[in-house]
Formats: structure tokens, sequence, C-alpha cells
């Protein structure tokens, strides 16, 4: 059937979707306010709220054995433990990592890693409403987990360039990351029929280049070099300029780069981003004419209107990055990050792929997004799935893209 944007029920018959989906923000594990969240941990009661369905299968997309909230869940007597707890299970997978490391046993050694940055990606993470860690908390980790890609990335074999460039308003740094093998009828060098495709990524708000080049494997295993970027306000610029926006200019310098990259195809572009980073790449793409295609996972249609009734921890992030001295200062200086009169400004194919029950940027969004997207647009929505689909690190996730890039770039 037809993608149909005339209205909104019309665009869920259009997609089959024929189940409930999220219409606003709010909260992604139903219970109670904070305070009565605080004392059911320490009644020993918080497997009743945490050790749900829906949570165990957010955890299964994840790479994350679900199983694993049996085991948290009751032992957790307050909010404040939710990191140790997470980060205590994955220290026998580090130390099994080395063990292996040790033996040259790269298998292993791969899947121990892995593993381990699932649990503490948990650990520094949450639900944005009971649990969240700040930024400046989030940001004090990035060491640990820059070791351990490092570790990953020397182990696998995998090429990555740390590139730096510049634009109107400073200097970003990249990681410009080569897959271990070419895309099928291709040869990694020579004349320019023989460079690779490239996908400009993009990270989600909270997050930085180097975590988001990590979740977007399946992209490189697909045969795309990507290039991860950090946001103003992220990473490496974490004590940088804030966020402005209009900061889609350094997604489109960074596209400039790889133009003169000699080992990527000028002609075979593609912006991705996920959840702020979508944001940004579906901005990029309506001001460049390099790219062939732009993929948005979890994107955020206007982000000054969902702000005051997003979960506090998006709030606190979303504060932060932008310079706001208080939250409710950071509701105005949020109005003017929105996508009304830009989307339609793009020329190359759009893919949008959205979960059903996304509570940070509810299922309105892609249906705003597509109903304003003049070139061709497909649509994946990814039934029972919340904003973990901002980080497409597993076939599950990232499935839909790589089909869909694979038939346009």
């Amino acid at each position: 059937m037809p993608l149909d944007t005339s209205s909104f029920p019309a665009y869920l018959r259009s997609l089959n979707i024929n189940v409930p989906v999220t219409t606003r923000g709010g909260q992604m594990i139903p219970g109670p306010p904070a305070p009565f969240f605080e004392l059911a941990l320490r009644l020993g009661l918080g497997a009743l709220i945490l050790d749900t369905p829906q949570n165990r299968s957010i955890l299964a997309r994840i790479n994350v054995p679900p199983e694993t909230l049996a085991y948290v869940s009751p032992r957790l007597r307050s909010r404040r433990q939710w990191r140790a707890e997470w980060a205590a299970l994955a220290g026998p997978h580090l130390a099994a990592a080395d063990q292996a490391a040790a033996k040259d046993d790269r298998e292993d050694a791969v899947r121990e890693i892995k593993a381990a940055l699932a649990l503490l990606g948990v650990a520094y993470s949450g639900d944005g409403y009971y649990i969240h860690m700040p930024m400046r908390e989030r940001h004090n980790a990035l060491p640990t987990f820059q070791r351990l890609y490092a570790m990953l990335n020397a182990i696998t074999g995998e090429r990555v360039e740390r590139l730096s460039f510049a634009h109107s308003r400073g200097t970003t740094v990249g990681l410009l990351h080569f897959p271990t093998r070419p895309p099928e009828g291709l040869k990694p060098s020579g004349g320019s029929l023989n460079r690779y495709p490239a996908l400009l990524e993009i990270h989600p708000l909270a997050s930085d280049k180097d975590s988001f080049d990590h979740a977007i494997s399946p992209f490189r295993e697909a045969g795309y070099v990507t290039f991860c970027i950090d946001l103003p306000a992220h990473g490496d610029a974490f004590d940088g300029p804030r966020l402005k926006p209009d900061d889609e200019l350094v997604g489109a310098a960074a596209l400039e780069m790889l133009v003169a990259h000699p080992e990527i195809d000028p002609d075979r572009l593609c912006v991705m981003g996920g959840s702020l980073g979508a944001f940004y790449a579906l901005r990029t793409a309506a001001i460049s004419p390099r790219l062939k295609a732009c993929l948005a996972f979890a994107s955020p249609f206007d982000v000054g209107k969902g702000l005051p009734e997003s979960v506090p921890g998006i709030q606190e992030h979303f504060a932060h990055v932008i310079g706001a001295p208080t939250i409710k200062e950071s509701f105005i200086l949020a109005r003017p990050f929105h996508l009304r009169d830009v989307v339609s400004n793009i020329k190359c194919p759009v893919a949008l792929v959205h979960g059903t029950q996304d509570h940070i940027c509810d299922f309105t969004a892609s249906y705003q997004i597509a109903r304003r997207v003049n070139s061709p647009l497909s649509v994946f929505p990814l039934v029972g799935a919340d904003h973990e689909v901002s980080s497409p690190s597993t076939p599950a996730l990232a499935g839909p893209g790589v089909r869909w890039l694979r038939g346009v770039l």
C-alpha cells in the first residue's frame, strides 16, 4: 500500500500498523511517581516495576540478556545503585576478555568486550525518568569506553582514522572507520570506481562519536565506511561552544572532507543519525547537495514543543548542551529546534526508522516528517520498539536501514 500522509490514522493504516503507538512523550517504564518508586526499591519491590516483558524486549534488542533484569532489579534498594549493579555485571566479561586476548582467542575476546560494553551502556544510561545520569557523569566515563573501543578495534584489526575538520564555528573531530572488507563487487583501492560508499554518522543527545561508532557496526559489516562526528557540546567538544539549531553546518563541512578523501566515493554519500543526530542528519540533507541518501533513526520533529513533556533526563541533557541556565529557560531556547520548514528542501531519498512505542520521540514525529518530505521516502516502523531504535547496534534495529541503503546507495 502506498504511503498515505493525508492524516495520522491514514498514515498508520498505510504502514499496516494496527497496534497502539505513542502520540506524546512519557515514561518508558509505567509506574508511580519517582518518590514512590524509590520507596518500592527500599522495600525490595523493584522487580515488580522493572522486570517486565517490555523492558526485557528492550534489553534483547540491545544485546543484553533479558534475564539480567531478574537478577538486578531485586538487588536495587535505591536508584543510586543502578550504575554500580550493572557495572559489576560487566566486570567478569572484562576479565574474560583479557584472558581470551592473552591466549590470542580473538573470537572470545570480541564477544566478551561487546558483552561488557552493552552492560556498561545500560549502567550509564537509564529510562530518563526514574534513572538517568547527568551529562558530566556520562562524559567522565568516556575514557573507559574509549579504551574498550580501542581494544576491540585492535583485536579485530579494523582501521580507524581520527580526523579533524574546520567549519564556520570552529573545529570538529571525527572517526573515519573502514569495514574489514569492501562491499561486494568493490575493491578498497584504485580508481574512483573502486572507492568506498560512506555514511556520515551523527550521534544521539548525550552520546558521542566514539559510542555511536561502536553502535553502528552493522553498517560497516555491510561494507560501508562510517564517519562519526561529535555534535557541539558533546564528546571532544563537551566544554566547547553550545549546540545551535542550525549546527547542520558542521555536518555539511564533514561531507566536504569526505568528498576530498581519496578512498571515498563522492557520488555515494549518505548522512545517518539517531534521535537528535537524526534531527541533524535531516537538516544536513536539506542543505548539502552532496548526499545521495538520508537515514534517520527515531528522529524528533519539534524539540521545542516536545521538551516540556519529556522525561527529566532529556530535559537536563538538552539544557546542558544548549547552555540554558535552568530547565525552564531551556524550554524557551529550544523553540527554534524543529524541522517544520526544513525537510521539504531535501532532494535525496529519505528513510525513517521509528519505534511505535518510542517515549522520547513519539511516533507522530515520523508522521510530521513524512508529510513534509518531497523526495522519495520510505518509512520502517519497528513495532513494539522504544527509543533504543536511536542506537541501531543490532541486526533487529539496523536491518531495515541496511537493506534500504543497499537499494539506494
